[in-house]
């Protein structure tokens, strides 16, 4: 039993750190990569002027990392027989309230300079102010939320095909001992 709570720990402390590099990585990534590269070979896009654009693209990057993370983390845990949904969810959720903590601390501070360096940590979900209005706490929650709904999904879709593969035969468990 300690084992397990152990091995737990270890990965919700894993997912933690990995939820927010993936974001942080995208945010890098999208400024930098993205602006450079689709700025420069598809000029009509104008991603210099439209924020909102580059956010999205760069968005499903991340997403992308996340949904292969978290599907392949479906597919571990129930060929070793440790499928556990509620573990993960809760990791997940808690991943996205940490990540989440910047935007309401936004709303206390006065200087305009910090203010706008912490806004640049939801920058791959700046696309959602265009529904809700540039108003950092709240796309910056609802751009958690999708993501996290997402990386659950996606680990409940990949057991089920794993699961399906497993019953045609092309799968077979691997318990480890």
């Amino acid at each position: 039993m300690e084992r397990d709570s152990l091995r737990n720990m270890l990965y919700s402390l894993a997912r933690f750190g990995l939820f927010i590099l993936i974001n942080l990585f995208g945010i890098v990534i999208g400024k930098t990569a993205i602006l450079g590269v689709m700025g420069t070979f598809f000029p009509k896009l104008k991603l210099y002027d439209n924020t909102q654009f580059l956010s999205i693209i760069s968005w499903i990057l991340p997403m992308v990392l996340l949904i292969a993370l978290f599907a392949d983390d479906a597919k571990r845990h129930t060929a070793y027989g440790r499928y556990n949904p509620i573990l993960v969810s809760i990791t997940t959720i808690l991943s996205a309230a940490i990540y989440y903590v910047p935007a309401i601390v936004i709303g206390y501070i006065k200087d305009p300079r910090v203010i706008d360096a912490m806004k640049q940590i939801y920058f791959t979900h700046y696309w959602i102010s265009y529904v809700c209005g540039d108003n950092v706490e709240i796309y910056g929650l609802l751009g958690c939320a999708l993501t996290a709904i997402i990386c659950i999904v996606s680990y409940l879709i990949a057991r089920k095909i794993y699961l399906r593969k497993f019953e045609n035969g092309e799968y077979e468990y691997e318990y480890a001992k």
